[in-house]
């Protein structure tokens, strides 16, 4: 059937949305969720402890009873169950801070983020001075891409205690997503004279010079995260994505092994190491990291490309069809997509199919006009067409 057509999807080396290889602004803020979010484990004795002066028995029993049903809906994995519970026990107790906050970390567990930022200002509305409220205002709003917002509210944490690193460290993140670099640098090295050993903030100015496109200067910052934290895998990640950049395979095949290894559901990190692993004709390795890749992440395109061609290589064909049908959705006009799914299906037995794939791809490649494209579609389809 001859070589493997290359197709020419536009894919970029970093910067794609994943768990790893995020684009740089996304690194300079991690608020760890012990300080954005409250939990909601709360024991109805605490809740009652907390209630409002005036509930009468009847009601803080009631209020007993809603906790704990939510309790269970928790454990057992059920959010929205637990905040109808909660929603209930509100109806009992309107101030009691608890709920509303148990509600708002409920909200952010399911991505609901701009609910859980209005049920923590409802919960700051009642205790102003609560530093995990307004950590988890910060993040739900930073995480809704309401960034002058979050960087607000970041603001607001740090006039209540000034020497919080983490809160720098979130300014600067949102401060990085409107692109004031000089307030984000200014933010995160206050973070590190605050805390000289918080690998976060040194991460985040790392992240800061990745942003600028300056990578000799984000190298060190990156290593001295490392040197801080060696289970940083985020920092691993970064530096990889450096040294892909600049060229270094071998340093970024030694970072992505760290990146891996300490985060396995790196889907990104999995897909560059599998592409390394390739490159050096490592196929059997290389094949189990892209299919990890796209385990983790499906919609990681360029891992589908690349697991999708490996697979036809090795003439497996099955699984090669289920890489290019998800190409075909995220690309339905690129021919060179149609053209390897014609070959899996011709591969796989299912010539019909195959036929119909191959046509489609050259009538995009003359829709495009790919004279070489077209060529090469034309020839196949006719020793096809010849069987």
């Amino acid at each position: 059937m001859g070589p493997l057509f290359k197709y020419s999807l536009l894919l970029a080396v970093a910067g794609l949305a994943g768990n790893g290889f995020l684009a740089a602004e996304a690194r300079a803020v991690e608020v760890s969720a012990s300080q954005s979010v409250i939990s909601p484990g709360i024991s109805p004795g605490v809740l009652i402890a907390q209630s409002s002066d005036n509930l009468s028995d009847d009601q803080k029993k009631r209020l007993s009873e809603l906790v704990g049903e939510a309790q269970k809906k928790i454990d057992s994995g059920d959010y929205a169950g637990a905040i109808a519970l909660y929603q209930q026990a509100l109806q009992v107790d309107r101030d009691n801070t608890r709920i509303y906050s148990g509600i708002a970390y409920l909200q952010v567990k399911q991505g609901n983020f701009e609910a859980a930022a209005e049920y923590y200002r409802q919960a700051l509305d009642r205790d102003p001075r609560n530093l995990p409220f307004h950590y988890g205002l910060a993040h739900s709003l930073f995480m809704d891409e309401r960034y002058e917002q979050a960087a607000d509210a970041y603001r607001n944490l740090i006039a209540i205690e000034p020497r919080a690193a983490s809160a720098f460290v979130g300014l600067g993140g949102s401060l990085l997503r409107l692109e004031d670099y000089e307030g984000a640098r200014n933010a995160y090295e206050r973070a590190v004279s605050i805390e000289p050993n918080n690998a976060q903030a040194y991460e985040a100015i790392g992240m800061l010079y990745l942003a600028q496109d300056d990578y000799d200067s984000a190298i060190a910052p990156l290593q001295r995260a490392i040197a801080l934290d060696p289970n940083r895998g985020s920092a691993y990640a970064n530096l990889a994505q450096i040294w892909l950049k600049q060229g270094d395979e071998t340093r970024a095949f030694d970072a992505l092994q760290g990146a891996v290894r300490l985060n396995p559901k790196d889907a990104e990190a999995q897909y560059y190491l599998g592409k390394l692993l390739l490159e050096r004709g490592e196929e059997n390795a290389a094949l189990n990291h892209l299919e990890q890749a796209v385990n983790i992440n499906p919609d990681l395109m360029p891992a589908q490309a690349s697991l999708g061609e490996l697979l036809l290589s090795q003439k497996k064909y099955l699984r090669a069809v289920l890489s290019y049908r998800r190409l075909i959705r995220a690309f339905p006009d690129d021919p060179g997509v149609r053209y390897n799914m014609g070959l899996a299906l011709w591969g796989q037995g299912n010539s019909g199919a195959a036929v119909e794939t191959l046509e489609q791809a050259l009538r995009l490649y003359e829709q495009q006009e790919d004279a070489s494209g077209t060529q090469r579609a034309t020839t196949l389809l006719q020793v096809w067409q010849n069987n």
